[in-house]
């Protein structure tokens, strides 16, 4: 990577666009590998933290509203996912830009594992990750998930295998593609982000675009805008389509068949629930399958893998009432599976900020349920609480609130004991809140203010 990062480097006017968790690990490893490496930062923020180190090391500074004008000062620009470019930079200005995605990929696509969707792909990047852990693979987990991929480079060896969650934002600039790639879904999302929905599909699909005659694109065959984006965009791997169906999964005996592996993998002890996550084990057992792992190695790292934090996640049973936190749920097609998992919901928490979703066939399904209380907040919230309020149906209690707290007596006076107040939002989150973990954490401490009023402790999970 040293001197892959050389070649960009040098004799350029280097900036790092963006001072976040990536930015600031660009520029701790541009510092270690070139100890007298003159940067520049570009930020929104004016009133910027550096630390001493840093501002030693940091020749120019771009911040605040006008930051951007320091694409035309460089020469070579890294650049960090969350900030926006959009369609209107000049040509010479994307021919500057780097990212560590693209990089890294760079580096090291035929290693790498990609996985992306708008959702799942958290799940499926570390339940691939654990399987392989559980095996005795040499194996790394990097990118959206929390982990900048330069983070561990000291940790990848040529027998490394790279699991690697990528987001549309990581995507937008990248010109390599890893050796499996895996597009989960498409769905409706960051439309505040991306001009359009054909900006946001594209972007995804660029973890396949660069691959070549010996790649994979494993991917939902069922989902439409990927079937399009094939037809639309020549590809030059193999493909490898997934579809939940009775010839992939036997519901009897909870066993799933993947081509390519001689024996069924018994998914009924995963700690996994819901038809998404099913697709999600499937899909990870054909990653894995081609990894080169046995169905016996699947099978004996599933029941082991516990679900990630504010997806479905069961808080108990406080009040007679059980809490499940699905903070990561940002778009209808994620409540909908939610709805459809648990069975005994009676309060739902909904809304946030109103990226212009259509909301049309969650509202559908909320008035035809038997979900009783619908508790909403913010601007998505209070377009679909008028959506539903269209719809007459005089069983249902209607609330708007302003903040997670407000709902805790709505909760406790509302909701039948023994059922389900379910947080699966539908919306993104930074309205209120900087990203759905703050989300379902004000949910735990709504949650936790319940339990010290009625001073009862949560009942064992089932």
């Amino acid at each position: 990577m040293k001197e892959l990062l050389r070649r960009y480097i040098k004799d350029k006017k280097v900036l790092i666009l963006g001072f976040g968790r990536e930015g600031r690990s660009t520029i701790r490893l541009l510092q270690y590998f070139f100890p007298s490496l003159k940067m520049a930062i570009a930020d929104r923020n004016p009133g910027l933290p550096l630390t001493e180190v840093e501002n030693e090391k940091v020749s120019e500074l771009f911040l605040g509203k006008d930051y951007l004008n320091a694409l035309g000062w460089a020469d070579i620009v890294f650049k960090s996912p969350g900030i926006n470019l959009g369609k209107s930079i000049d040509s010479s200005i994307k021919q500057k830009i780097v990212s560590q995605t693209s990089l890294f990929l760079e580096k090291y696509s035929t290693q790498t594992i990609g996985i992306t969707g708008t959702k799942g792909k958290s799940t499926t990047a570390s339940l691939t990750y654990h399987i392989l852990k559980e095996a005795g693979k040499e194996v790394v987990l990097v990118g959206n998930i929390g982990i900048p991929p330069f983070d561990l480079l000291q940790n990848i060896s040529r027998k490394s295998t790279i699991i690697f969650e990528i987001s549309a934002h990581q995507l937008e600039y990248i010109n390599h593609s890893p050796h499996i790639a895996v597009l989960l879904n498409i769905f409706q999302e960051h439309l505040d982000y991306f001009s359009s929905m054909d900006d946001y599909s594209s972007a995804k699909f660029n973890i396949a675009k660069y691959q070549q005659t010996n790649d994979f694109l494993i991917f939902d065959n069922s989902n439409l805008i990927i079937k399009k984006l094939l037809s639309d965009y020549k590809y030059n791997g193999q493909k490898i389509a997934i579809q939940l169906s009775d010839k992939i999964y036997d519901a009897r005996n909870q066993t799933i068949h993947i081509a390519g592996l001689q024996e069924p993998i018994c998914v009924k002890n995963s700690l996994l629930h819901g038809r998404h996550n099913l697709k999600n084990i499937i899909i990870t057992a054909s990653i894995l399958s081609k990894a080169g792992l046995q169905a016996k190695d699947i099978e004996r790292g599933l029941p082991t893998f516990k679900p990630l934090e504010h997806r479905l996640e069961d808080l108990g049973v406080v009040a007679d009432i059980r809490f499940i936190n699905d903070s990561i749920s940002t778009i209808p097609e994620s409540t909908i599976e939610a709805i459809h998992t648990l069975l005994d919901v009676d309060t739902i928490i909904l809304g946030g900020h109103d990226r212009g979703v259509n909301y049309n066939k969650l509202v559908n399904l909320l008035a035809d349920s038997a979900i009783r209380n619908l508790i909403f907040m913010g601007g998505a919230g209070e377009r679909m609480m008028r959506l539903f309020a269209k719809k007459n149906r005089p069983t249902k209690n209607l609330f708007f609130v302003n903040r997670m707290s407000e709902t805790e007596k709505i909760i406790v006076d509302y909701t039948q004991k023994d059922k389900i107040c379910l947080l699966s939002p539908a919306a993104a989150s930074y309205d209120q809140f900087n990203n759905f973990e703050e989300r379902g954490r004000a949910f735990k401490a709504m949650i936790n203010s319940i339990k010290e009023k009625h001073e009862l402790p949560d009942k064992d999970n089932p």
